[in-house]
Parts: structure tokens; sequence; C-alpha cells
């Protein structure tokens, strides 16, 4: 494939004892369009499919800040698929909320589905022992995951459009945060794996629309959905070198990848993955504290968007990795 240097600006230094030079990510170039339509949701158990509908399918069961005419709160089932095309809601009797329930519900929409899912995931730490009963003996891959972005994306819409109309609303029966998480300390890599260098770095966000950057050319990764992804500025993120570049991007398409964060307390980049579990990709040193506060804040700006990419080195010519990520808001 003939690649085409994508330079990478605002921010490119390599944090490498204090080296600095610039960085390049190199991808293919064709073309593609993407139109956001108004946002319309589907009515309760209405049950359709599209002709693509895929394998990877995302499940949420939880209460939501309405109250019902029983004075209990509204308990909802929600599925989609990774694509977000697909989607079917059902309520539940907040006494009916249980795994076998759950089960059921989930049964009688494969049992009429075109395409059987592979792979569930559930973002929801609270709900972790429910839905891993209730899908476990489905033969489905059950996967605890904050890699749930066509769901957040539903949810988000729902709190917005759906909920504040509906008759028993009440806001301040909101969860603090849909993305309220056990959060464990952060496990450190294993030495063969840690990278030799990194670099915050930034990207047109037109290159992701005009599909300089696709699914064919980031070799190992993945793109999450780019719905809400901005069609102009810059993308940040960080890119790692490492002569073992190929191991460690393999290793980390192996991880439900939820985003990257600086910690600028702790001093270190830390890498968000399945439902808690958090490593330590580098620390952070002094001459990168102010890279690292404009990463963070170029996720703000970007709806959240940012990307982590590994290379053998600056000048290489292909990456081993690129994975678009999105961390969602705590206040959705």
């Amino acid at each position: 494939m003939t690649m085409l240097l994508a330079f990478l600006c605002v921010l490119s230094f390599t944090v490498s004892f204090g080296l600095q030079s610039l960085v390049g990510i190199k991808f293919g170039k064709t073309v593609l369009n993407c139109v956001r339509e108004k946002y319309v949701d589907i009515a309760y158990n209405e049950l359709t499919f599209p002709e693509n509908l895929g394998d990877e399918w995302e499940i949420d069961c939880y209460s939501r800040p309405v109250m019902g005419e029983d004075n209990k709160k509204l308990w909802e089932v929600l599925i989609t698929d990774s694509s977000g095309k697909f989607k079917y809601i059902k309520n539940l009797p907040s006494n009916l909320v249980n795994s076998k329930n759950l089960r059921r519900v989930v049964e009688e929409v494969i049992d009429v589905s075109p395409v059987r899912p592979k792979i569930f995931r559930f973002f929801r730490n609270q709900m972790f022992n429910m839905i891993t009963i209730a899908l476990s003996t489905l033969d489905v891959d059950v996967k605890p995951s904050r890699r749930t972005h066509s769901l957040f994306m539903w949810l988000d819409d729902r709190e917005k459009h759906v909920y504040p109309y509906m008759n028993g609303y009440n806001p301040q029966l909101r969860q603090q945060t849909i993305l309220d998480y056990d959060v464990s300390q952060p496990d450190r890599l294993p030495d063969v794996l840690k990278a030799q260098s990194y670099a915050f770095v930034a990207l047109p966000a037109e290159s992701f629309w005009n599909n300089e950057i696709n699914d064919e050319n980031i070799n190992r990764g993945r793109l999450c959905p780019m719905r809400d992804l901005p069609r102009t500025g810059w993308i940040h993120g960080i890119t790692l070198f490492s002569k073992r570049s190929e191991s460690i991007a393999a290793w980390m398409s192996g991880l439900e990848i939820a985003y990257l964060r600086a910690d600028l307390l702790g001093r270190e980049l830390i890498l968000e993955t399945d439902i808690s579990t958090q490593y330590i990709v580098a620390p952070l040193m002094d001459a990168q504290k102010r890279e690292a506060q404009i990463f963070e804040k170029g996720k703000e700006t970007a709806n959240g968007y940012h990307f982590i990419s590994v290379q053998d080195s600056p000048e290489a010519e292909d990456v081993q990795g690129f994975w678009l990520l999105r961390k969602f808001s705590d206040s959705i």
C-alpha cells in the first residue's frame, strides 16, 4: 500500500531523557463521507435488524432517573451492536430485575436475530455479577469493558432527549455518573513491553474523515465510532516508540482499551482498560507537564476523542498499532 505521511504537529516532543524530535505516522488515502442524522429513538419492544448487523453486541441493564406510577424507578435493558445501527430496549419491573429475567430478554432477541452475537460487552461494575450470570449459558464471549461506545452514545442521547420528557422524570435520581467504576491501583507493564520513548502528538481531524486513517492501514488497532468526532481542528494523542513495537502492539490488541489519560498528580501516563484495570504506560517528566495538560485539554475539546499509536521509531514508515479512543464525560 502506498503510504502518505501525516505530519503530527502541535505537540511533537519525544520523551526519552530529554530528547526532542519531530514525529510522523503514515497512512493511506481514500474518501469517506459521514452524515449524522437528527436524533430519533426507538420505542420499547420494537425489534428490527439492519442488513449489516454486527456480531459484537453491547448491553446495559440499569435504573433510569424516572419514577413510575408505582413510585419505583424505571429499569431498562438496552441492547445494541458495536455500530449502533441495531437497537433494542425493554423496560423491566423493578421487582423482576434479576439474572434469570435478563437472560430471557436476551434470548428472545437472539432467537429472532439473523446474526448470532459472538461478543457481549457491558460497562457497569455494579451489574457485573448479574450480567455475567445472565449471559453465562448463551455461548457468547462476555467482556466487561468500557469500549461500549455505541451504548454510551445511546445513553447520552436518552439522557438528553428522552428521559427529561417522560412522566416521573427526576434529575436528582440520576446516578452521579454512569461511569462509576471501582478503580484499582495502576499495574506496571512488564519490562519487555515498556516503550523506550514516547511523544505527545496530534493529527488533523480531517485525516479521519477523508479516510487517510482507516482500518486497512493501522495494522493492529481499532478505530472507535466517529459520530461525534470533530471535522476540523486537531485530535491529540501519544505515540510509543520501541524496537519491540510489534510485541507491544500485539499485547495491546488483546486488551479492551478504553482510553488514555495523563495523571498530572501521579506524573504518569495511564492506559485504562476493561472496566477498571489500569496500566502505567510511561512516566511524566517535569518537562512534559505542559504538554500533558494540552493533551487533556485537547481530549475535552474533541469530545473525548484521542489516540495512541505504536511504531519502531520516529522515522518508521508504518505504525505497528493505532487506536482511536474516546473518553466519555463523567457527567452523562
